[in-house]
Parts: C-alpha cells; structure tokens; sequence
C-alpha cells in the first residue's frame, strides 16, 4: 500500500505534530475561557480559592474537549495539506509518480489510531475528570453556602433567614440534563429528579423530590445540594424540607426509601455521557434484561466506537479541498470550504445521535451512517480528480 516507507512515515509524523498542537492550543484556550468564566462568577464572593477553580476547570474541559476533537482532526488535515502544498512538497511528490493516496492514507491511518485511543483511553479519563470536577465544584458551592450562613447567624436577624440557595459550578459544555424518575417506597410514591447524575446514577447533584401522601396529595419537597443511593435509600445531604404552612426546615440528612435496586437507578438515572466506555455495554445488558429500553447508552457506545471511522471522514473531508495546489489568494476559499463541509457533516452526525438515542433509529445506523456516507463521497470526489 505505501510505495515510500520513508515519504509515507513523513507525511503520517507530520500530521500527528500538527494534530497535537492544534489540541493543545484548543485545550489551553477552552481551559483558560472556562476559567475566566468561573472566577467571575466566584471572585466576588467569600471563599474564593483560585487554584481550586483552576482545577475545576482542568478537570472538566477534557469532556468538552472530546466533543471537538473531529474538528481537530478536521483543522489537523487541512493544515498538513495545505502546508505541503505551499512548500510544493506534493507538486513534487506527484512529479516522481506518487499517487495522493501515498500521502494520504498515512495521515488516514493516524486518525485512526487517534480514533482508538481517543475511545478507549481519553473517553475513560475525561468522564472520570468530569465527574471529579462536579464533586469538586460542588463542595465549593457548600463550602460558600456556610460562609455565607456564618455570616446570616453573626447578624442576628430577628426572624430566621431561609438557607441560602446552594449554587452549583456550571458545566462548561452545557450538556447537563435534568433527570426525573418516578417511584414508590414504604413512604408512599415519590418523583425525585436532579440537574446532574454521576457515578451511573447513584449520585445525584442539586437533587428535588417530591414526596406524595396516599390520596395523591403533596406531602413535602426536599431539595438538597447531593443525594446518594445507599441500602434502598436516598439519602439526601444539607437538605431543606419544605411542608404545607411551615416555613423551609434546612435538616443535615434526609432517607427517602424506595422499592429499586442499584441497577434498576442506573438504569434510568444514568446520564450515557458520564459513563466510561467500557462500561457501557454492562449498562445496556442489564436495561435489556430488565426491559428498559437502552438506545441512549447503545447509541454512545456505538458513536465511540465509530469515532476512529469518523476521525479517518474528516482527514478525506480535508484532502478534497486541501489538495489540490491553490495560490495564496485561494487560501481563505479552502479553508473555509473545508470548516463549512466539515460543519456539515457535525451537525448530521449529531442529529443522528438524537435520532439514535430516542430509538427513532437504530443507534447502530444512526453512529456509523454519516461517517461511512462521508468517506464514500469524498473518496468518490477524490478518485475523479486524482484518476480522471
């Protein structure tokens, strides 16, 4: 396949260069938003510990960052073509009878093997940092709850002051989402819901439920900053009770009993992005013996193991703008082109995804289609222009 060792090594270690300073320059600029971001909201308020920001948003930038690495992929190839056109490296690449795919296929190959290590190592880490970094902001978030009812206690307030709200460290990526179950116990049926679940959802952030008496009526409502699943209970940490005609009791702990076991939370809590990759496929056993339908966790497992052919779409995607030999003035026009293609393709491969995830589609079809489609077509394009 590849006539020239050496040119094809070149190539594939020229690529690999340039892909990792592009992710390098993406993830120092995302951390450095992110923690411009959270010290605007923080520095202000007592308590304001800068390195552990710091760390809070090192620590979650590594899941953003995964949702961007096509484009890095995408940015990398387009980088890797257009400078060896400038230099007239394939001008004279083709004069000694190299065909582009001597070229080509060695930066493919390193997409691939990008792709692979992107799912099977940085996946497990980041979800692993994005957890992390809830628990951490979260205990800032209660750390600066009790500075702040230290102060309300040294006032003396005549009446007492309800607690104050505890406000959680926003994600970086904006892909939190509320999650609501409904379920019985030995108090009666419950709706609990929380705007985050971590650890496959036993552990819930910012967590609410809503407790009904027999008749369907509110009983009371507990909100709490965490709530964690332990021997058949939630139990809900620095929580506050509210009841019909009294006023909001803030309790160290509250137990809500429920009928479901571990797996059965997991089940339906667990939010498929914050689990690693190789625990998805248990995820999607255990929902398929219990019934419960499994196309979200189906559908990330299938989208990680399409990222390396994803990976290998976006470098074909680059080469069929990036090429051929363009002066200086067409520069803009490639580039360009090639962001709008690849733009293209993110945004079908992530309305897939949705499709995938809420069963309209199979998440198999829904994680490899645009990928393949993709790369038929660029080869199609490159095949004319190369071959006639």
């Amino acid at each position: 396949m590849f006539r020239s060792p050496t040119l094809s090594f070149y190539f594939a270690r020229r690529f690999a260069k340039t892909a990792l300073i592009i992710f390098i320059v993406v993830f120092v600029l995302m951390a450095f938003i992110d923690y411009l971001e959270l010290a605007r909201r923080a520095a202000r308020r007592e308590g304001f510990d800068a390195f552990l920001y710091l760390l809070v948003s090192l620590a979650r930038v590594p899941n953003v960052i995964e949702r961007a690495l096509p484009f890095t992929i995408l940015f990398a190839s387009m980088a890797s073509f257009v400078m060896a056109n400038r230099q007239l490296e394939l001008v004279v690449a083709r004069a000694s009878g190299v065909s582009a795919w001597q070229f080509l296929l060695p930066a493919g190959l390193v997409a691939v093997l990008i792709g692979i290590f992107a799912t099977t190592v940085f996946n497990p880490i980041s979800t692993e940092l994005k957890e992390r970094s809830i628990l951490l902001g979260n205990q800032l978030a209660q750390e600066r709850v009790r500075i702040e009812s230290a102060k309300l206690a040294e006032k003396k307030a005549p009446e007492p002051a309800p607690p104050p709200t505890t406000e959680i460290v926003a994600s970086a990526d904006n892909s939190d989402w509320p999650v609501w179950m409904r379920q019985t116990g030995r108090e009666g049926s419950s709706i609990i819901g929380a705007r985050q679940s971590l650890n496959r959802g036993l552990s819930l952030v910012d967590a609410s439920a809503f407790v009904f008496k027999p008749d369907g009526s509110l009983a009371r409502r507990i909100d709490a900053s965490t709530a964690d699943f332990e021997d058949g209970d939630w139990v809900f940490r620095n929580a506050t009770v509210l009841q019909a005609g009294s006023r909001p009791t803030p309790v160290p702990e509250v137990r809500l009993p429920t009928d479901l076991n571990a797996n059965q939370v997991s089940q339906r809590l667990a939010d498929p992005e914050t689990v690693s990759f190789w625990s998805l496929p248990e995820l999607v056993e255990i929902s398929k013996k219990s019934a419960v339908p499994s196309d979200a966790y189906e559908m990330q497992f299938q989208s990680l193991l399409a990222q390396p052919l994803l990976f290998l779409a976006m470098v074909f995607v680059a080469a069929t703008v990036s090429l051929r030999f363009s002066r200086s003035r067409d520069l803009g026009q490639v580039i360009l082109t090639g962001v709008a293609v690849g733009f293209v393709l993110y945004v079908i491969t992530e309305l897939a995804r949705g499709l995938g995830r809420s069963g309209v589609v199979s998440p198999m079809i829904a994680a490899w289609t645009p990928a393949i489609v993709a790369i038929l077509l660029s080869v199609t394009v490159l095949l004319h222009r190369e071959d006639g």
